[in-house]
């Protein structure tokens, strides 16, 4: 049963450049509505090369302005895996540098936040996760950041940003990744700034892991650990 005062607010990973809500992700978006009891509003935007930032961060905020019309008495819950949480990331900041109405919370799976993909775990996690290689989010930020802009930009790679003011939060991410040193910082720096987060480091677990599904135990395990945290904001 669906709890008619909360839903929540997707941004589905791909490196800005690839997949959507009914393709790559509509087995997992499927199984995270049903298990959390929630309603999915999950959000497609314009993909790089041919829409470059800031065409996400701006098909975001629209869907996210229009979504919060819609529904102004609801708990909002936003969420994002990969690219998608990247753009979360940025969207709250965005949403909060200009005094927009920001989420009740926030979860990002597997987090992309650095596009400057530089941070250790790059390197010695490169051969552990089979889903990400070292040269895939290099190869994507290319596709995304104009040229002429600075990757370490906020909005690009929220990675870099000030946290201070934003809503509780969970990152999940998993002990193989080479996305686990970006997540591990972010967390690191949101509490710095005042932010009650809480970060998930799932054993020998690979990037994205929990969108398998039936196949993996541990998916269900992580999307039933999500629906607990959520339901620490129901009255």
């Amino acid at each position: 049963m669906h709890n008619e005062n909360s839903l929540i607010v997707y941004f589905h990973g791909g490196g800005y450049s690839f997949g959507s809500s009914l393709t790559t992700h509509r087995i997992g978006l499927s199984n995270l509505a049903k298990i959390t009891g929630r309603v999915c509003h999950s959000i497609d935007y314009r993909l790089a090369p041919e829409h470059q930032y800031p065409a996400a961060l701006d098909d975001a905020v629209t869907a996210w302005k229009k979504i919060v019309e819609q529904n102004s008495k609801s708990e909002i819950i936003l969420m994002g895996d990969s690219a998608g949480g990247g753009l979360s990331l940025a969207l709250l900041l965005y949403l909060r540098d200009n005094n927009e109405k920001l989420p009740d919370g926030f979860v990002l799976f597997s987090p992309w936040t650095n596009l400057t993909c530089n941070t250790d775990t790059y390197y010695s996690r490169k051969k552990a996760d089979p889903m990400f290689t070292k040269q895939m989010p290099k190869d994507a930020a290319e596709r995304y950041v104009p040229k002429s802009m600075d990757k370490s930009n906020p909005y690009v790679s929220p990675f870099f940003g000030d946290f201070t003011g934003l809503p509780r939060g969970l990152i999940i991410t998993g002990e193989d990744e080479i996305l686990l040193d970006d997540s591990r910082i972010v967390a690191k720096n949101a509490k710095k700034n005042g932010v009650e987060i809480d970060i998930q480091i799932w054993p020998k677990m690979f990037h994205d892991w929990w969108l398998f599904g039936p196949l993996l135990p541990e998916s269900k395990k992580c999307l039933l650990g999500v629906q607990k945290w959520i339901n620490g904001f129901d009255v």
